[in-house]
């Protein structure tokens, strides 16, 4: 066998690896969170794996070709959460006192929270943003005026307008002070940006389709043997 054939064959070789290469999608999850993700994609038939670390931090990975599908099908799904503030994140042991409108502020922002992640609990929640708005009253023995302006994206197939009443009813119970009329909610029903992979043609197409791993594994096999192949009629050449 001549050098070429052994370029051709390594080439090969090289393409098939390629071909089925895996990208990082998300790192640094846990593992509950991770299989929520995993699942996920693997149920809108998007070939994924996950990679534990020597921390115990997981990556997602995906192939290639599915990267941008693998994306908008978890963000369609609010995947990977969002990552709140805890108490002890706001108001850590041993920090220096702070002024009343530090503390306020931080009271107030821990409350956005606190919302945000009760709202990304409901069925059909992508993702949830409150904002609490303070205004000074005009006589200071009067407790300041409070303000909420809720905004949710929610997936198509779930009719959130019917729970309106609800979110507003959770906002209200959830700031102490707020007065209903004080309330702003806007729903919004998040947008599909990706295309499901069609199913295989009938024929030999299709069989050809449904059985590309296996193909793929056979002609990675083949290039390999033929490479060794190559390699051992270079140092027999008796036997050329």
């Amino acid at each position: 066998m001549n050098p070429r054939a052994c370029r051709l064959a390594g080439g090969l070789c090289l393409l098939l690896c390629l071909g089925g290469c895996k990208v990082d999608l998300y790192s640094g999850l846990v593992e509950d969170e991770a299989n929520q993700m995993l699942a996920l994609l693997m149920l809108r038939g998007i070939e994924a794996d996950k990679d534990v670390t020597g921390g115990g931090d997981i990556t997602i990975r995906v192939d290639k070709a599915q990267f941008v599908n693998a994306v908008e099908v978890l963000r369609q799904h609010g995947l990977p959460g969002k990552k709140t503030d805890s108490m002890e994140d706001l108001f850590p042991s041993g920090q220096l006192v702070t002024s009343p409108a530090q503390e306020q502020a931080k009271i107030l922002y821990l409350k956005e929270q606190l919302l945000e992640k009760m709202l990304r609990g409901m069925e059909g929640v992508v993702s949830a943003q409150v904002s609490i708005a303070e205004s000074a009253s005009q006589h200071r023995r009067e407790p300041p005026t409070l303000s909420a302006s809720v905004f949710i994206k929610h997936s198509p197939e779930v009719n959130l307008a019917n729970r309106e009443a609800d979110i507003r009813h959770l906002v209200f119970n959830g700031i102490p002070n707020l007065q209903p009329e004080k309330i702003s909610l806007l729903l919004q029903a998040t947008a599909y940006r990706y295309q499901p992979r069609s199913p295989p043609p009938p024929g030999a197409a299709g069989w050809l389709a449904s059985r590309r791993p296996v193909l793929i594994a056979l002609l990675a096999g083949l290039a390999v043997a033929l490479g060794a192949l190559a390699l051992w009629f270079r140092r027999h050449p008796a036997w050329r």
